[in-house]
């Protein structure tokens, strides 16, 4: 399996002198000190514009005269212990270190480690406000004011963390080495792709003999590291974690930070839970099933967010709609039969992207798909290129092709958030664990959305709406959701 390397810096092959002494990592781009100094910094400013914007939204809702607007300037230089606290209470929360561990964090999955880091600020800074009173007779802060700082805290902070990662991730991207035996590398260079200032420099076979495309055996792994100055090491399927390769790994862990795709990893969802037991490190899946309560939940998310973003379109809806008519003879949506929860039949609504000179040959293919072949090569997607539009290669990566599908949202056949919604002749009949895709309603978006679309095979398909469904939770949707602009805007997979 052949592999490109993006951005190799190798020169000629060198060979290190392997000392007994622990390898010492280069500092480069977030795992400089300029950078921890940077998120502290930012924490600190944003604390002191927290505080700001709470006085200032208190003294809209609250009754109490000492937190009026005209007060403002009197309570605000008493927050001198508010910034200090959310620092020290970030520290102690572990995310300034996260910060610089992980190049892919996510604001929602790691929303609870910012309320626990601006919880704990909350807490110390009533205590260090009552320690100045005491020793200094300083003004205690009102309670009420720190919570409201807390409160806007909890979403500005966040913002600052994301902002100044992707400004040092765009000058200094994150050096990316797989280890692998092959099978996973080009799923795994897909998944990586998807995130911003990630730089696939290659793979190094944990296999016996060299396959092409590799940049070594896993004994070469310390010399890949240096030579192609990797950052980040992903270790997929491996085979044997004993022994020698062990020591390798232990090693590598000097000078590169590490993550472990799990060895089940279609069946861990962002919902298992990492415990331990007498020191054994446990990976809890969640039970696969869905309560009354939790369809019902997920049915009025999705009516609440199709009427809302059904009456935000009319007006882009409509010009698209012309643009269709006008760019290219034929109908304005595209209609075709898409199977349902419980493999009900369909139609689904798009805009039109294609030309209808040539409606013989649908806008997606009528055979079952190989299972081991990326979507856009099964279905030839290469070949649509010149069938499009004007217009239709917009729609595709920006996916506003699919703003009529929340009419299929409200009508009840589809939601916001779901398996893919197949085509009839491309699925097989339910059989096993795949069929478990037709226990929900198809999304407009979902997994396999934010993961890679047309980039990935339909084993990979199977296996993401799998996961979906027997690992739901609303929060789930609410981040895919969140992803899925970036995943418009990248255009990756459109085809």
């Amino acid at each position: 399996m052949a592999l490109k390397i993006e951005g190799g810096r190798r020169s000629a092959p060198t060979r290190h002198v392997i000392s007994l002494a622990a390898p010492r990592r280069p500092r480069r781009g977030m795992n400089t000190r300029a950078y921890t100094v940077g998120i502290v910094t930012s924490d600190f400013l944003l604390a002191w514009a927290s505080l700001a914007i709470g006085l200032y939204l208190l003294s809209l809702v609250s009754r109490n005269p000492e937190n009026r607007l005209s007060n403002f300037w009197v309570n605000y230089p008493h927050g001198t212990a508010f910034p200090l606290g959310i620092v020290l209470g970030m520290a102690l929360a572990g995310m300034y270190r996260m910060s610089r561990r992980s190049p892919t964090q996510s604001t929602f999955t790691e929303l609870q480690n910012y309320t626990m880091g601006v919880t704990f600020g909350g807490v110390l800074a009533l205590a260090l406000s009552y320690i100045a009173h005491h020793y200094a007779y300083y003004t205690v802060q009102v309670a009420t004011q720190v919570l409201a700082a807390m409160t806007v805290a909890v979403f500005l902070l966040p913002i600052g963390h994301a902002v100044l990662r992707h400004e040092v991730l765009r000058q200094s991207p994150v050096r990316v080495l797989i280890v692998d035996r092959g099978e996973g590398v080009a799923r795994f260079t897909t998944h990586l792709r998807l995130n911003f200032g990630i730089q696939v420099v290659g793979w190094v076979a944990t296999t016996e003999s060299l396959p092409p495309g590799a940049l070594g055996r896993l004994s070469d792994l310390e010399q890949v590291i240096r030579d192609f100055e990797v950052d980040r090491i992903v270790i997929g399927s491996t085979g044997d974690f004993e022994g020698d390769h062990l020591a390798e790994y232990r090693r590598a862990m000097q000078l590169a930070d590490v993550a472990l795709v799990p060895r089940v990893f279609e069946l861990v969802s962002w919902r298992s839970r990492l415990t331990e037991l007498s020191g054994l490190p446990l990976l809890e899946t969640v039970p696969p099933q869905m309560t009354a309560l939790d369809r019902f939940t997920k049915r009025t998310f999705d009516v609440v967010v199709a009427s809302v973003l059904v009456a935000v379109s009319i007006p882009f809806a409509l010009v698209i709609a012309a643009a269709v008519k006008l760019t290219s003879p034929g109908p304005v949506f595209f209609r075709q039969e898409r199977l349902g929860r419980h493999r009900r039949t369909f139609t689904i609504y798009k805009f039109r992207t294609m030309r209808i000179d040539r409606s013989s040959r649908r806008e997606d293919a009528d055979e079952v798909l190989d299972g081991l072949v990326p979507l856009h090569e099964a279905r030839g997607k290469a070949d649509d290129v010149e069938r499009l539009t004007p217009i239709g290669g917009f729609l595709r990566r920006t996916g506003l092709d699919e703003i009529p599908q929340f009419a299929n949202v409200l009508a009840g056949s589809m939601s916001v958030v779901g398996p893919r919604p197949f085509v009839t002749s491309e699925s097989e009949p339910p059989s096993g664990w795949t069929a478990r895709r037709f226990d929900l309603r198809p999304g407009i978006t979902g997994l396999w959305q934010v993961s890679g679309r047309n980039e990935l095979t339909a084993e990979e398909l199977r296996q993401l709406d799998y996961l979906y469904v027997t690992s739901w939770a609303l929060w789930w949707d609410i981040k895919i959701c969140a992803d899925t602009p970036r995943a418009m805007i990248r255009g990756l997979g459109a085809y």
